[in-house]
């Protein structure tokens, strides 16, 4: 017998990453459709360029929301980052848990009209399977073939049981492409159609204006009804004080994570809905495991325990976003582990780990030099980093600050993996087998390259149990291994607060278990 597995599945209550927020703008705002007849338009605050519209090669955060409203993917997460359908209107799970079958709907098309079929699902993933560079591309090696019996079913033969599989299906880098257009000899890169998509999703890719804006307009043939709105714009605003003002203003209608200091005005705006979300994403640094100037773990021991990370939460977040020891997010208790945890903050101990493992101070006073830290030009961390900086050089370790723009910061933290520390956020779900993906050996998401057998060992045994028990004991074992490794350190929990125009309504955030976390299908204006 097989375990069917109907319209909405639940993946752990976890919840999750950057979700779109809630509410805002002034009175008798310029921004989305004012009255009958009047286009209907939604504008949102975004940070930065994409740096493609192909959304399959790269974790791009700048392209996400975008090309959410454009591909549809097998499976979606919804706001509270649990698992619904999305091409697939149901999925099949074997006894053995090593053969996953997705049925497809029949009336999904591409926006030229051609129909999705299984063919592009398994051309996809193959793809992407085959590209060591491309984001899925390690988590797919999972995946011994994939069948297509007929044009809406597909099969995923799997080489070992892993429950998480589906989930991670809903997340980065698995929207599905067209083979027709991609298929043609040239690299995604390389195709043309990686900036001018043809999806299969609510929305249109219209104009981009590099450093300025990105218009999508409604897919009128969309195969869940044409989208309310008549087009999604996201305007670029990268810094956080302008794009408060722009929805102050009503330049915009939607600014997710709101800055700490700007919360008690813009709660006080009668125009502005905000609600405060908390996700496993927190802050934390990276160490580059490559590098001799921290494989040393006495190095990162001492760092850890020379950061003030209550210092950290109240002068940068105002207390919103909480220090965080826990090796895996505390916000998911079930799986986190509050024993087994990163050093509490004290400058002695740190003086005393660098001593006792042989480090002698130089003639200014520092026993470890030339450490430098990568931080993106947002959300806080730039500032963050000096606090570290400074309460580093309080124990004798010298650590300097270097600051870029984020698609400058990705490309040197995750594609050339050139850096000694970096500082990163980032979703830990929709299952705690994130830790796999972040720290086993190997994996695309695995910066720092941390490697440690039992580690992978024991997730393995995790991901292939449905009994969330015996998860959970396994995974809080995988964190005692962490915490005495150290080859990262959580900093701050991820909490913010989310503004959205109250003029609009079934925003993402009003979908749970009805449509996706960032998708404006079925948006529209107050009547």
């Amino acid at each position: 017998m097989k375990r069917k597995i109907f319209l909405v599945i639940a993946v752990l209550t976890l919840i999750a990453v950057t979700a779109v927020g809630c509410s805002s703008n002034t009175k008798d705002n310029n921004t989305a459709g004012k009255t009958e007849g009047v286009e209907k338009t939604l504008i949102v605050r975004a940070t930065g360029d994409p740096m493609s519209f192909n959304p399959d090669t790269l974790s791009d955060d700048n392209n996400y929301s975008i090309v959410q409203n454009i591909y549809n993917r097998l499976v979606k997460l919804d706001a509270s980052k649990q698992i619904i359908p999305d091409l697939a209107t149901e999925w099949d799970v074997s006894e053995d848990g090593k053969a996953i079958t997705f049925h497809l709907r029949d009336d999904a098309h591409w926006h030229d009209g051609e129909p999705v079929t299984s063919k592009d699902v398994k051309y996809t993933f193959d793809t992407i399977k085959e590209n060591p560079t491309y984001y899925m591309s390690s988590r797919l090696q999972i995946v011994d073939s994939i069948d297509t019996p007929d044009e809406n079913t597909v099969v995923f033969n799997m080489n070992q049981a892993d429950v998480s599989f589906i989930a991670d299906l809903g997340w980065y880098g698995t929207f599905i492409l067209p083979e027709h257009v991609f298929n043609n000899g040239q690299t995604w890169e390389e195709n043309p159609a990686s900036m001018e998509p043809i999806g299969s999703g609510p929305f249109k890719l219209s104009e981009f204006k590099q450093g300025e804006s990105i218009t999508i307009v409604a897919n009128p043939d969309y195969h869940e009804g044409a989208p309310k709105l008549d087009k999604v714009i996201f305007t670029i605003i990268p810094d956080d004080a302008t794009a408060v003002q722009a929805l102050i203003n009503g330049e915009i209608d939607v600014l997710e994570t709101v800055p700490a200091a700007n919360v008690d005005e813009l709660m006080a705006n009668e125009n502005i809905r905000m609600e405060l979300n908390e996700y496993p994403s927190p802050m934390r640094i990276i160490f580059n495991l490559n590098n001799d100037l921290v494989s040393d773990v006495n190095v990162r021991k001492a760092i850890a325990t020379a950061l003030d990370k209550e210092e950290i939460s109240q002068k940068i977040f105002n207390g919103v976003q909480k220090p965080e020891y826990n090796m895996y997010p505390s916000l998911i208790e079930w799986a986190s582990n509050s024993e087994d945890t990163s050093p509490k903050f004290n400058i002695e101990e740190a003086i005393k780990i660098l001593e006792d493992a042989g480090y002698t101070k130089d003639a200014d006073g520092f026993y470890v030099r030339g450490l430098t830290i990568d931080v993106f030009d947002s959300s806080g961390y730039p500032d963050a980093a000096k606090l570290m900086a400074a309460s580093l050089e309080k124990a004798g370790i010298e650590l300097k600050v270097q600051v870029h723009e984020f698609n400058a910061w990705d490309e040197k933290v995750s594609i050339q993996r050139d850096f000694i520390l970096e500082l990163q956020g980032g979703f830990m779900g929709p299952d705690p087998n994130a830790l796999y993906k972040r720290f086993g050996t190997g994996m695309g998401s695995n910066y720092g390259e941390y490697s440690n057998k039992e580690f992978d060992d024991i997730l393995a045994q995790a991901a292939a149990t449905g009994d969330q028990e015996k998860r959970a004991e396994l995974y809080k074992k995988a964190q005692a291994i962490l915490a005495e490794d150290l080859p990262y350190v959580p900093i701050v929990s991820y909490a913010g607060y989310d503004a959205n125009n109250v003029k609009f309504t079934n925003l993402p955030i009003d979908g749970t278990g009805k449509w996706g976390w960032q998708e404006f299908t079925f948006t529209d204006i107050a009547e």
